[in-house]
């Protein structure tokens, strides 16, 4: 079993545990643990809350999409 370590969070340079899904200081998702597909789980989370934008976003950086083809996929979880 691997032991957690400090991680820097990617919106608020806190710090953070590996094994964290969120960051303590500002509740953004932890990057380093989303897995390779818990990026979507996550975006899917952030369209829930009403958060679209952020849940754009986070498609973007997992992904690599540009800003149409990210927005589009997400509205398609709707």
């Amino acid at each position: 079993m691997t032991q957690p370590i400090l991680t820097t969070c990617r919106c608020c340079h806190g710090k953070v545990s590996s094994e964290a899904l969120t960051c303590p200081h500002c509740g953004q998702p932890n990057p380093a643990n989303l897995g390779e597909e818990g990026w979507r789980l996550s975006a899917q989370m952030e369209l829930r809350a009403g958060n679209k934008i952020n849940a754009i976003k986070m498609v973007r950086e997992a992904t690599g999409l540009g800003l149409k083809e990210a927005k589009d996929l997400v509205e398609s979880w709707k």
